[in-house]
């Protein structure tokens, strides 16, 4: 038994099969389908850039009312020292030596030069 493996394959030179044409496909340039993880990405991105532009948009509102709040206070702090300013100007006249001395004499008081004391 000589049986042979081998494939018997007939071949025809003559009778070839011409290979098939491939159709040329045209690519409209201006309209490409978009696959989904385009679209998600796309979605993503856009999500993203609306958050952090209102982020952006709040922090700097919240900036210039801290920056108002700030000049208002700083005002508010220049007004009350010079009051203090004012006080201690008028503080310094009340109690002069020379005021004083003339508020004793009209009441009738005379300054005793031994009864002074100064202390450093």
């Amino acid at each position: 038994m000589a049986d042979s493996l081998a494939r018997k394959i007939e071949f025809n030179p003559n009778n070839q099969e011409e290979p098939q044409k491939r159709k040329r496909q045209v690519l409209d340039h201006r309209h490409v389908a978009w696959n989904g993880l385009e679209r998600t990405l796309l979605a993503v991105g856009t999500l993203i850039t609306i958050g952090l532009m209102t982020m952006l948009v709040s922090s700097s509102i919240s900036a210039t009312s801290a920056q108002h709040e700030l000049t208002s206070v700083q005002r508010e702090v220049a007004k009350k020292q010079s009051q203090v300013s004012d006080l201690h100007q008028e503080l310094g006249e009340l109690t002069s030596s020379a005021r004083l001395n003339k508020i004793a004499k009209d009441k009738g008081l005379t300054l005793i030069e031994k009864n002074i004391r100064t202390i450093h």
